[in-house]
């Protein structure tokens, strides 16, 4: 995946949308420092970790100090965004118990480093079960005003709920008209049974599909047989998360 990222002048309305998407995770919780934001999502294909990189970007430009941690094990590709080639990642830390700094990316971008991560094909979801995350996560806070996780989709694996204990909060990207209202229900109940804080969700692709990222995604995903897709409004959506966007 080449670079793609819409945060820049040339298309003013996904900017503008990222500005409002800023301002309204930083009422509701605007520390200075050690903020976690985790974004996910129900399938595959919803656009998540396009949003985590202009996120990240965004809040980078205002000159807060930002890590981007790239946690999905089965299908790590925010480092293509990136154009990188890395010798070890987020795997390495986790699995083989190798310092953070020789993982950390430094400046990405201005006020913004990376941490990529490679494919693991064994039992990657045990590897967010230990301590090992946690103590990364406590060891930067003090570096960055705000850390934003990546992870999989929910339908795929159980690490987002698992990381969502170790968040400040929940950001749930939600395509419009892309995901049945099955595995919406089921990916939030994931959330909520974790305990985790839920921000808010993000519609995307409302109006027409943007971008090609996770056009790839290497995830057997179908939805369920019985289950045709939703013709979601934006008031079930909205009613659904409890009224918050």
């Amino acid at each position: 995946m080449s670079q793609n990222l819409f945060f820049n002048d040339d298309n003013i309305q996904l900017s503008e949308s990222l500005r409002v998407i800023r301002t309204n995770l930083f009422f509701l919780n605007n520390k200075e420092a050690g903020r976690v934001i985790l974004i996910t999502s129900s399938v595959p294909k919803e656009g998540k970790s396009l949003l985590a990189i202009n996120y990240a970007y965004s809040i980078a430009i205002t000159g807060k100090k930002v890590l981007l941690i790239d946690c999905d094990l089965r299908c790590p590709r925010l480092n293509e965004a990136f154009n990188l080639n890395f010798n070890h990642g987020l795997e390495s830390l986790l699995a083989n118990n190798l310092e953070h700094e020789k993982i950390v990316i430094k400046n990405i971008s201005k006020n913004l480093d990376f941490i990529p991560s490679k494919t693991v094909t064994s039992n990657p979801t045990e590897l967010f079960l230990n301590d090992k995350f946690l103590t990364l996560l406590n060891t930067v806070k003090n570096n960055y005003n705000t850390i934003i996780i990546d992870t999989p989709p929910l339908t795929i694996a159980s690490d987002a709920a698992i990381l969502s204990k170790l968040s400040d909060g929940v950001v749930y990207v939600v395509a419009y008209d892309e995901v049945s209202a099955e595995d919406l229900k089921f990916g939030k109940e994931l959330l909520k049974n974790a305990k985790a804080n839920i921000y808010g969700f993000v519609v995307n692709k409302a109006e027409k599909n943007i971008g090609n990222y996770g056009r790839k995604y290497p995830y057997d995903y179908e939805s369920s047989k019985d289950s045709k897709k939703s013709i979601f409004s934006l008031n079930f959506i909205k009613t659904f998360f409890g009224g918050r966007e």
